[in-house]
């Protein structure tokens, strides 16, 4: 009779644990925080490091990355199977100082051998950064696994950072490999005994911001198998547009004198004592020759650091993010990825917020398209809208069928004027020469007072009737001679309200778009040539890809000028530029 008592007692207690396994739970096509999953005092997380098969820096080794995760009990108490959500960077275990000391001196001549900078020495700090507890605490709860790995020659990853290298693509591919059993994990950085991703779907997600969306490019160009959607938010899609414009050296907005050498420095966090011999490996022999600082030409060293052209394989949903206020990665990052993406026939969609750099999409919208390509719930992601804009001032993201908005036409508006302050007008201006003197101490809000007038060309509309819509990326075409055998070139769209006060002005408030050029790239990207003093070349360059509206009563302007104090390099004042009137205009894109 006992036994039979506790022989029920155990097929109670095996039925009533088995009802009260935890899944996940869906409402309304979105994952929710399951009370089972929510305990952080049972979450096991876990570090290991994952094999490659590269050795980026040469010692003779293949690469591991180190990985470390988060992830409910039952994965590991009830065989629970769950889907992972990834994310990589070369941030997670710290970085080097970011002092203006360890930029390049951007004060000397176009076309100088630029003076030596300080080297940044990256400190490595934690295994698990701050970054991690936030992800956790909104995906582990509802039901997916958390894996983050430190990408090449950062934290405790093999290797040497390569600033856009190979190396890069490949080490978030092996770490997916090795979620889906295709590859080895190991206890430790050295050791042989191996881990396995056994609580793993093998359906993957990745996730990140700025570098570490870039990465979400990256992985997704390999089409490693099982990496099924991407949530890349203000990602690098080229390391030549980040550093370089139109053959101009020009800097990232906030970081005037980076570039892919200071970069490196800033993220090469990995192991002390392989420093210097990286540094004479990737920085001092691939970085600082290949990225050019004295021509601004584009090169072999750039072409291989656009994602854009490793693409073919990608077979990643993706979900774009990023900001039209972001002057660090500038919206064209986003843009032509997402473009290429959708000609291609990949499910894209990109949502444009009116921020600056790195503010995400609304949470529900990123909690579907995980939930979807992860977990297989049927909840319509996909059919949404392809575009989604926040309009300035407003909070809420407006649905569109595309972006550019699709009733978005090209308007040509011409160059008027007999002085250095003329008019924009949508009728052909006659042959005229405009000429301006460059200043690189004038910022452009001070360029905006007429008492700078003689340092730039600025050309306003009428105050405009109703609201003016502009929606996609507008072109300057111009035709420019300078004094010098090299000039920077700048462009700004602006617009200000009636009764505008330069001196109370703040650029954030007028600023609706700029764009940077070399004129000695008129012809070649790839060769640009000298200035002859005088002669006159033609330049076509684009503006920021832009969706905003211009309030009834503003006035839109276009000013043009020279150095950029925030941007480009800064030579000594006095090179003088012209502007031939007859031969320069710009292409809006406006919606009616």
């Amino acid at each position: 009779m006992k036994k039979l008592f506790c022989l029920t007692l155990g097929l109670s207690f095996l039925t009533h644990t088995f009802a009260q396994q935890a899944k996940p739970q869906f409402l309304n096509g979105e994952a929710q925080i399951v009370s089972a999953f929510s305990n952080q005092s049972d979450w096991i997380k876990e570090e290991l490091w994952v094999q490659t098969n590269f050795d980026s820096d040469a010692n003779g080794k293949l690469d591991r990355m180190h990985v470390f995760l988060t992830r409910p009990l039952q994965t590991q108490t009830q065989g629970l199977k769950l889907p992972v959500i990834y994310m990589t960077s070369p941030y997670f275990a710290g970085t080097g100082g970011n002092s203006k000391s360890y930029f390049w001196n951007v004060q000397h001549e176009i076309g100088q051998t630029p003076p030596p900078h300080k080297n940044a020495v990256a400190e490595r700090k934690s295994n698990r950064p701050i970054d991690a507890y936030f992800q956790d605490m909104s995906w582990v709860k509802r039901g997916f696994i958390a894996v983050y790995s430190s990408s090449p020659g950062t934290g405790f990853s093999d290797g040497a950072p390569t600033i856009g290298g190979e190396n890069e693509k490949l080490a978030p591919a092996a770490v997916i490999d090795w979620l889906c059993g295709r590859s080895a994990g190991y206890t430790t950085r050295t050791g042989m005994d191996t881990v396995s991703a056994y609580w793993c779907t093998g359906k993957v997600g990745m996730m990140g911001t700025s570098y570490n969306g870039t990465l979400c490019l990256a992985a997704a160009c390999t089409g490693v198998q099982g990496l099924e959607a991407i949530i890349p938010n203000a990602p690098v899609s080229s390391w030549y547009l980040y550093y370089r414009s139109n053959g101009l050296v020009r800097s990232p907005g906030g970081y005037l004198g980076e570039d892919t050498d200071v970069l490196y420095d800033f993220v090469h966090s990995g192991d002390p004592e392989n420093r210097a011999h990286n540094d004479a490996l990737v920085r001092d022999k691939i970085l600082v020759p290949g990225q050019d600082r004295i021509t601004g030409d584009y090169n072999t060293f750039w072409a291989s650091r656009d994602y854009l052209t490793q693409m073919d394989s990608m077979k990643a949903a993706l979900f774009m993010c990023h900001g039209f206020e972001d002057w660090n990665v500038m919206a064209e990052h986003s843009f032509r990825f997402y473009e290429k993406a959708k000609q291609m026939g990949l499910t894209a969609k990109i949502y444009y917020n009116q921020q600056g750099h790195g503010y995400p999409p609304p949470f529900w919208m990123m909690n579907k398209w995980f939930t979807h390509y992860l977990h297989g719930v049927e909840n319509g992601v996909e059919n949404l809208a392809s575009a989604w804009i926040v309009s300035k001032g407003e909070k809420e993201a407006h649905a569109y069928s595309a972006f550019p908005n699709p009733k978005a036409k090209i308007q040509r508006w011409y160059l008027h004027g007999s002085g250095n302050t003329g008019m924009l007008s949508k009728e052909k201006s006659k042959a005229s020469i405009l000429t301006f003197t460059d200043d690189a101490s004038l910022n452009a809000v001070q360029l905006l007072s007429d008492k700078n007038a003689a340092n730039r060309l600025l050309f306003w509309t009428n105050a405009v009737e109703k609201p003016l819509h502009l929606s996609g990326t507008s072109l300057i075409h111009i035709a420019v001679a300078s004094s010098k055998p090299a000039a920077n070139l700048s462009a700004y769209l602006v617009a200000v309200p009636p009764g505008f006060n330069p001196k109370k002005a703040k650029i954030e408030e007028v600023i609706v778009n700029r764009a940077w050029a070399d004129p000695q790239n008129h012809a070649s990207l790839e060769k640009g040539k000298a200035l002859q003093p005088g002669q006159f070349y033609t330049l076509d360059f684009a503006f920021q890809p832009d969706d905003q509206i211009i309030p009834a009563g503003y006035q839109l302007g276009l000013m043009i000028f020279s150095s950029d104090p925030e941007f480009t390099l800064l030579p000594k004042k006095g090179t003088q530029l012209s502007v031939n009137l007859g031969e320069s205009w710009i292409e809006l894109m406006e919606v009616k």
